[in-house]
């Protein structure tokens, strides 16, 4: 995915952001890390970034924008480690109540940093209510499931196996 078009999907949810705001966001550590490198006989630098990139994108810029209480920028790599981190990891109840609260000052930028890049990850409008729930799955991994449209926009992880 090139850089043009995060910026393009970014637009399409409300955000209007440069090449310049992209790079940096990349530099602070707030999407993947684009691959890059010089074109066909060595003229022209490209940047292709992974799909996921986009997603975090707006989760962060959202942060920083548009959430109620505003993180600073600095903040926002604290917020999305956690976010990553609860995303990807397998909980039992226990644990997950535990890093929960270890990292109870940064859970309500979590949260919203989830549901937005939930939102542009499953190609929702900006404004759209939407909700999540992980459930654990049989194999061992962490299933995302989008609750709405006009669900309340909360977190839920199920620790039920499916």
């Amino acid at each position: 995915m090139k850089g043009e078009e995060i910026l393009a999907r970014m637009r399409e949810l409300g955000t209007a952001v440069t090449l310049r705001t992209l790079q940096r966001y990349e530099t602070a550590g707030l999407l993947p890390p684009a691959e890059r490198g010089w074109g066909e006989g060595g003229f022209g630098r490209y940047a292709v970034y992974c799909p996921l990139a986009a997603a975090e994108f707006y989760a962060s810029y959202s942060l920083v924008h548009r959430y109620l209480w505003k993180v600073r920028f600095e903040d926002v790599q604290a917020v999305r480690e956690v976010a990553l981190k609860l995303e990807r990891s397998i909980w039992t109840r226990d644990e997950l109540q535990a890093f929960i609260s270890n990292n109870d000052d940064k859970m309500a930028a979590v949260w919203y940093w989830l549901v937005n890049k939930a939102r542009v990850e499953e190609n929702q409008t900006a404004d759209a209510r939407i909700g999540l729930t992980y459930a654990l799955q049989k194999d061992g991994s962490m299933r995302r499931m989008l609750t709405g449209p006009n669900a309340v926009s909360l977190i839920r992880f199920e620790i039920a196996v499916l």
